[in-house]
């Protein structure tokens, strides 16, 4: 089959790494896969790669960084517009309702009323984040009305598609509660490549990245950083208690907010750790560098509609997690015995990581028990299993329709 994948993010970051988790292994299964994504440099033309088979567009953009991220950008979404015109495809999954996705997403739709039922593509959407109605966007908008139109896409998108994948189970339910019946739904999960993360010895790790040796170490990984504020009072109660561990965060896009709200209590490179942007391919060294990863999650509808992608690559770091008792996440660090579950405040979580920290052979069980499920469960290559078998099953019922 011919796939295409609609991403509204930059390149290397959120939802892209969904994208290209179940794009590598469609590939590996003998199918044909491109994903459009968004450059994270200038380039007027866009760039196009391949990686691990999987043919890349990053589409063209002329602004600067952090004006082209949401998918609104009139040169992307017309460039994408233009290629939807021409290829054609068995399968377009759409990644979410950014507009840089659904423009060419409804474009290719009224294109199949044209042109008839037969040889046209199965569309496909994917919801992998509570948006509206009191998720990420509620409350950035300067209209409520804003808000509520954008709920009408985020869901009417979604009861349009062929078929709708969803990340987690409050995400099924809200698509369940908009008229979604439930033969046109896949529960999905994020995955992990494990292929990407091989074994590594922390000392070892430590060494190549100048990180302290003999001082135990937490880490978290993230580029929107809407926890940050929880990450540094959980890290605050920790060395309390624990006063020579170091925090290392993994992510960038901010990290200049990052410092201003650590440096008020800590040392940035003594007690803190700020590499920024890193290269994926050095994401596992950096993972296996720490004791306990650490997931703070505020009590809201946006943390429980999501399964963030650092979970699974905790998971297959082999080291033990302490998160906030939120949504999915935690029922899968419970339901796995990967880590503890540490309330919903940052002195709970503390709790749970310090109960970590202080009982290696309760850390080491929980860090091989996180690897074992993220080689078997959480592996790209058992999850896409379940995607190929759904997009099967749904064009054989469109075709019989």
């Amino acid at each position: 089959m011919r796939i295409l994948f609609l991403n509204h993010n930059l390149i290397w970051r959120g939802t892209f790494f969904r994208c290209l988790g179940f794009a590598r292994e469609l590939v590996k299964r003998g199918h044909e896969v491109d994903l459009w994504t968004t450059a994270s440099d200038r380039h007027g033309y866009g760039i196009r790669m391949v990686e691990d088979g999987v043919r890349i567009w990053q589409t063209p953009r002329w602004g600067r960084l952090g004006g082209h991220d949401g998918g609104y950008a009139p040169l992307d979404n017309l460039a994408r517009l233009v290629r939807a015109s021409r290829c054609r495809w068995d399968i377009i999954h759409a990644f979410d309702h950014r507009p840089n996705v659904l423009f060419p997403w409804w474009w290719m739709r009224f294109r199949r009323r044209v042109i008839g039922r037969r040889s046209v593509p199965l569309f496909v959407s994917d919801w992998c984040d509570w948006w509206t109605a009191g998720g990420i966007t509620t409350g950035r908008r300067a209209w409520p009305a804003v808000d509520r139109i954008e709920q009408r896409i985020e869901e009417g998108s979604k009861r349009r598609a062929d078929g709708v994948t969803v990340i987690s189970s409050v995400l099924y339910e809200r698509a369940r509660g908009v008229g979604i019946p439930e033969e046109r739904l896949l529960r999905l999960p994020s995955g992990v490549a494990v292929e990407k993360f091989p074994i590594l010895d922390k000392e070892e790790c430590r060494r190549r990245l100048g990180l302290p040796l003999d001082r135990s170490g937490l880490g978290f990984v993230g580029y929107s950083f809407w926890d940050l504020q929880m990450l540094a009072e959980t890290f605050q109660r920790v060395r309390r208690e624990h006063p020579g561990v170091f925090l290392l965060v993994i992510g960038g896009g901010v990290e200049e907010q990052a410092k201003d709200i650590f440096r008020k209590n800590f040392a940035i490179g003594e007690d803190v750790f700020l590499p920024g942007v890193v290269s994926f391919s050095e994401v596992p060294a950096y993972l296996a560098s720490c004791d306990v990863h650490l997931l703070p999650m505020q009590n809201n509808l946006a943390n429980r509609a999501r399964l963030p992608n650092k979970l699974c690559d905790y998971f297959a770091s082999g080291r033990p997690v302490a998160v906030s008792d939120v949504g999915e996440a935690a029922e899968y660090v419970r339901r796995y015995r990967a880590g503890l579950v540490g309330g919903e405040t940052a002195e709970p979580l503390a709790q749970a990581c310090l109960r970590l920290l202080n009982d290696p052979l309760l850390a080491e069980t929980c860090g091989r028990q996180a690897r074992c499920v993220a080689e078997t469960e959480l592996a790209y290559s058992t999850l896409t299993d379940s995607l190929l078998e759904f997009y099967q099953k749904r064009r054989m019922q469109e075709m019989n329709q």
